[in-house]
């Protein structure tokens, strides 16, 4: 990438760029000798990509700085200009003197030096109008990503011409969109880019960065080969400090305090396709999630990350800080949470393309490479009760409260000290990993977060609790939906008085889906009937316990539980099956014969 500083002295500069002009402007003069008068607008075509070419063949060293750039250009294109003069005989059509390089100039030169490019939101094929347009960053903080920044462009052209007014830099943006290379963001699960250059996973090598690879963000930590444990002894309270033995107290659980490691190495790795959203929860206050968090963004760094809470991710405008960030984490989410639209939560996390509304601006399609993660003190209900959804949800339990033990230094002070993180990061990059140490690419699972997912099922979905409080009690082998819906009410008032239960259809499906991954009881088309036969012979005692009036036994007026539990029955029912019950003893019924009152019911 060339280089603006002061690199060289006066005389090695004007030595350069005379070398340089004098080879382009005699390459330029032979063509345009021959070819004899010419349009102005060729003219400085020919002359800007000539003299472009020969700075092109310096090293970055040796480029010429933006001043130089600009006097070398504009006298070679005003000599071209006065030997076209030459062959020009009407005064009118003669050519008159540039005394400024013009919009398309400067975004060739700003595309030839500063490596502008088109960068495409997604890997895959998108309308070419969805591009951003970037450039690279040689020095400084963002050294060795791309910015979009409009300003950063406009300033690095104001130094080719201090004078582009506001409608020539909109002439400048307009040539850099239509010739600036296209380019994709480096994919490249193995690649991370840090502050001192792009680390490769696999082989754990650092390399200096690279122009062709393209990154819009990087961890600002730098890594250091066998960067040394840090261990601090705090002045005042005397307490002993390592970031280790701190990961290790955050959870007493078997396989925690390792995923908690997994997860900062995912936060700075995020073309892995994890699949999984880090759901950080407790109920109780001082458990260390914040301060892990904290962890998290100053390894990511403070460009590199974003807050979006879940009740936002519907929300229109409110995705596009994404655009410009590797990782979305956020501390707290809103008690009571409810997501109506999981859409953009399940594309996010399966880094699927999305379309982000852009205040003012075009929408664009965008593809988000990152790890989300979201603190939450309650867990959140979602409309979308699927399976796609629960498989995108990993939740990390905190179960330990630091109330009357807090240390706030260590989240003000050790986990932003530049030594302390350089540890962290090659803890990382060379440790991290609980079933392959320094090689892993999905995110381990313990059994406290299956738990968690088991309990949160419940909660999210009633039915799902209804089902599993039920389905080892039940006596039949034939379950018509009529009674498990009846027996669901009668259940949801007791436990959930001031709520009120899904409608039967709705009922239905969530059931039958349920069943997809039930060993006991199956139903494989909720559509049709089965005949009764003996699958409901004996009492289902439920109906006793739970007063279901529908299905008591009409003809019996006393209090005796089984005799109660046996209703007058219907030749046929549509409903769930147990399991390893011969088909041959439950032959189907064909829809019509579906008794009408029961076909109405559902």
């Amino acid at each position: 990438m060339p280089n603006f500083g002061p690199s060289r002295s006066d005389a090695d500069a004007t030595n350069q760029d005379s070398t340089a002009f004098a080879e382009a402007l005699m390459t330029v003069s032979t063509d345009l000798a021959a070819e004899g008068p010419l349009p102005r607008g060729q003219i400085i075509e020919r002359v800007t990509t000539a003299y472009l070419d020969q700075v092109g063949q310096l090293s970055a060293v040796d480029t010429p700085s933006p001043r130089d750039v600009e006097r070398t250009l504009l006298t070679m294109l005003n000599e071209a200009l006065m030997l076209q003069n030459a062959e020009i005989r009407s005064a009118q059509e003669k050519h008159f003197p540039a005394r400024s390089l013009t919009p398309w100039q400067v975004a060739q030169i700003l595309i030839r030096l500063h490596h502008v490019i088109r960068v495409s939101p997604s890997n895959k094929s998108v309308d070419r109008e969805y591009d951003i347009t970037a450039m690279y960053v040689s020095s400084g903080p963002a050294e060795g990503t791309y910015t979009s920044s409009e300003d950063a462009i406009r300033a690095t052209a104001r130094r080719y011409n201090v004078g582009i007014s506001v409608n020539e830099f909109k002439e400048i943006e307009a040539a850099l969109r239509e010739d600036a290379p296209r380019r994709t963001v480096c994919a490249d699960a193995d690649k991370i880019f840090v502050r001192n250059g792009i680390f490769d996973y696999k082989t754990k090598v650092l390399h200096p960065f690279d122009p062709s690879i393209v990154s819009m963000r990087k961890s600002h930590v730098d890594y250091v080969p066998d960067a040394p444990k840090v261990v601090i002894t705090h002045p005042e309270d005397g307490t002993v400090w390592d970031i280790e033995s701190w990961i290790e107290e955050l959870s007493d659980e078997p396989g925690i305090p390792e995923l908690l490691w997994e997860i900062l190495g995912a936060i700075i790795r995020p073309h892995v396709r994890w699949g999984k959203a880090a759901w950080f929860y407790s109920e109780v206050g001082n458990n260390g999630k914040g301060t892990l968090c904290a962890l998290m963004r100053n390894l990511v760094g403070h460009e590199s990350h974003t807050s979006i809470p879940l009740s936002e991710l519907g929300k229109e405008f409110a995705l596009e800080p994404l655009m410009k960030v590797n990782a979305i984490i956020v501390d707290e989410n809103d008690v009571g949470t409810y997501i109506d639209k999981a859409a953009n939560l399940k594309a996010i996390v399966t880094n699927d393309v999305i379309q982000i509304n852009r205040k003012y601006r075009m929408p664009v399609a965008f593809q988000f490479y990152g790890l989300m993660v979201q603190c939450l003190n309650e867990m959140p209900r979602v409309k979308d009760k699927s399976g796609s959804l629960y498989r995108r949800q990993l939740f990390v339990p905190f179960e330990k409260s630091f109330t009357g033990r807090e240390r706030k230094y260590i989240k003000d002070d050790y986990l932003a000290r530049r030594d302390v993180l350089e540890y962290a990061l090659w803890y990382v990059l060379h440790v991290a990993g609980s079933t392959t140490p320094g090689s892993y690419y999905q995110l381990s699972e313990p059994e406290a977060t299956r738990r968690v997912l088991e309990e949160y099922k419940e909660w999210n979905d009633p039915v799902r609790a209804y089902w599993n409080e039920f389905r080892e009690r039940f006596v039949w082998d034939l379950l018509p939906f009529t009674f498990l819906y009846d027996l669901y009410k009668a259940w949801f008032a007791s436990v959930n008085p001031s709520g009120s239960p899904v409608e039967h259809k709705r009922f239905v499906q969530d059931l039958v889906q349920i069943l997809q991954t039930d060993d006991q009881w199956y139903c494989t088309d909720k559509s049709r009937s089965v005949r009764t036969s003996t699958h409901m012979d004996e009492p289902e005692l439920l109906i006793h316990e739970y007063e279901l009036k529908s299905w008591l036994n009409p003809t019996y007026k006393g209090m005796d539980p089984d005799m109660r539990s046996k209703p007058v029955l219907q030749l046929n029912y549509r409903g769930v099956r147990r399991a390893g019950v011969a088909p041959s003893t439950l032959p189907p019924i064909a829809p019509t014969t579906i008794d009408p009152e029961e076909r109405a019911a559902a």
